[in-house]
């Protein structure tokens, strides 16, 4: 019979946790708040960089979005709803989740319209936190839509 050797490796968050003091959790959120405020303004000009690239991919496609177009879509589109999710950017994140559930449906039927993807980029743009926000009617009547616009193409929300 021989005899195997298990290694637990230490980890530094184990270490830091099993030590005696630190910081309560309610200083340890308010910390994390501090942290996202500070970086607020370069995510807000990311933001607004990425929705200007966005425009830039459907004025090179409005005959027609070729599958990568809408990958790349997709790809910008992603980093502005990890964004507009961590900075609670209600409003630009469903516009842009409608986007993104816009774009795939495109893709899945193999169709190439901007028509419906540029509609979602302005809304986006609207939506800046750059730009002065439309009031809490404004956006509701909005993204109500932008909704009609998915269902129009029979584009259901990607989950």
């Amino acid at each position: 019979m021989s005899s195997v050797k298990v290694h637990f490796p230490v980890l530094p968050l184990q270490e830091a946790v099993s030590r005696p003091g630190g910081i309560t959790r309610e200083n340890a959120l308010e910390d994390a708040q501090k942290n996202l405020l500070e970086i607020s303004g370069e995510a807000d000009q990311t933001i607004e960089t990425t929705i200007q690239a966005l425009e830039g991919i459907v004025a090179k496609g409005m005959r027609g979005l070729s599958p990568d177009q809408l990958r790349e879509i997709l790809s910008h589109a992603d980093q502005i709803v990890t964004l507009a999710g961590t900075f609670n950017y209600v409003a630009l994140d469903r516009a842009t989740r409608g986007l993104c559930d816009v774009a795939d449906g495109l893709m899945q039927a193999g169709k190439t319209d901007a028509a419906p993807v540029a509609v979602h980029i302005r809304a986006m743009h609207l939506f800046s936190p750059l730009c002065t926000a439309p009031s809490p009617e404004e956006s509701s009547r909005i993204l109500a839509e932008l909704a009609k616009v998915a269902a129009h193409y029979g584009y259901a929300p990607l989950g």
